[in-house]
């Protein structure tokens, strides 16, 4: 039986993503697959692949179709062919460990009602994706906590944690949701499994909103990878990030606009980024759906706020304040304009050349890390903490 259906929607970044293939393959278990959705432009380099070099009947590819798709039609139609109890996606540029099949029994015995699993993630930027220091992170920890979902909802309805990203940690994207429960939420959503274009916090949304339970592990089984031509790095390039914000909003014509209409922060704008795309998509979701917001006005400013702390360079801090003042001055009619009042620019003062540990966080300068793929960095952090096979078993110790 099949336990759990690993997603790998690609599109043109065919060199990751076979890295990823090979890396999934190399796991000696057999109640896992893989549906790799290619969306590329060439579809021969991956079918050639998979039938000339790979041969792995866990493995199955759905090729390109006529026309572009937008990532969100992507997404939709690799679960649509889910075969497998559990479901997760993840990018062409990451790695999950096919042995969280092991923990997702383990809670199935313990937690009957979980609907959704999620996990701490590691987090490794591709050799071809260092334009400066960086660190590569390793959660610690392996604890097990039931999440209480009126908080998850007001963190991210709500934005109450005031954070330029609200806690989530739930959805299809490197989580696992039982595929009864994705069947349930196509039948209440539209239809669809997945509507908005910036899919992954959209699923969140509705996840932790229709899960029975929700269970979160400290211990990581993925890790979110960044290639250079990932959508991810462009967050380390104004440049690059506007580029692929009129790409994808080119692709996704005629879907869920991913420039609101009615919240007046559009992502494809420059001086948007991560906090306002989130942002964006649970206004949607709330209003669509009729979620309670109250309290989000406040909550988004200092949040955007929050997000100015990151800004690289001061160039970068101009274009996102002034796009939040325009935003805010829109917003409810101006209500929360004079909450909006971020600290001038102070540099950028991230230390990303220190090693070390940190509450729950292992950091390693990507520089001195072994490691050329984020399923090589994956073993390489297993050296740090517990086993899969400890954490799915319940011991509370290991050392003999």
């Amino acid at each position: 039986m099949i336990q759990l259906s690993i997603c790998l929607p690609t599109r043109n970044r065919q060199t990751y993503c076979i890295e990823t293939i090979r890396a999934l393959a190399q796991s000696d278990r057999t109640d896992f697959e893989v549906i790799v959705g290619d969306n590329s432009d060439d579809g021969g380099i991956l079918a050639g692949f998979l039938e000339t070099e790979l041969k792995d009947q866990r493995f199955r590819l759905v090729g390109p179709e006529d026309r572009v798709l937008p990532m969100v039609d992507n997404w939709e139609r690799l679960v649509a062919l889910a075969k497998g109890r559990w479901i997760s996606v993840i990018g062409d540029d990451d790695y999950i460990d096919p042995k969280l099949v092991l923990i997702l029994k383990h809670y199935e015995r313990l937690y009957p009602e979980v609907e959704s699993v999620g996990w701490s993630r590691m987090n490794y930027n591709w050799p071809d994706n260092r334009p400066q220091p960086a660190l590569s992170t390793i959660p610690v920890c392996h604890d097990t906590f039931i999440a209480v979902k009126s908080r998850l909802q007001d963190h991210l309805y709500r934005w109450t944690e005031r954070k330029r990203v609200p806690s989530g940690g739930f959805g299809a994207y490197h989580g696992a949701v039982r595929r009864s429960l994705m069947e349930r939420i196509k039948r209440k959503y539209g239809g669809r499994y997945f509507e908005h274009p910036v899919v992954d916090f959209e699923s969140v949304c509705k996840v932790i909103r229709e899960a029975k339970m929700l269970v979160h592990c400290q211990r990581p089984f993925s890790v979110l990878g960044a290639g250079a031509a990932s959508n991810s790095a462009g967050t380390q390039s104004q440049k690059t990030l506007v580029e692929r914000a009129r790409t994808f909003k080119k692709e996704t014509e005629g879907k869920v606009d991913m420039d609101d209409p009615v919240f007046p922060f559009p992502i494809s704008d420059p001086g948007a980024g991560l906090c306002a795309s989130i942002a964006s998509t649970t206004s949607w979701f709330c209003r669509t759906y009729d979620v309670d917001t109250a309290g989000f006005g406040e909550n988004f400013a200092h949040a955007a706020m929050d997000e100015l702390r990151y800004a690289r360079t001061e160039a970068d801090y101009d274009i996102k304040r002034a796009y939040f003042e325009r935003g805010f001055e829109a917003l409810d009619g101006g209500k929360w304009r004079h909450v909006f009042k971020p600290a001038p620019y102070n540099g950028n003062t991230s230390l990303n050349e220190l090693s070390g540990v940190l509450k729950d966080m292992l950091y390693l300068r990507e520089a001195a890390v072994p490691s050329t793929t984020p399923a090589d960095f994956y073993r390489f952090a297993e050296h740090t903490i517990l086993p899969v096979e400890i954490v799915a078993s319940g011991a509370r110790a290991f050392a003999r």
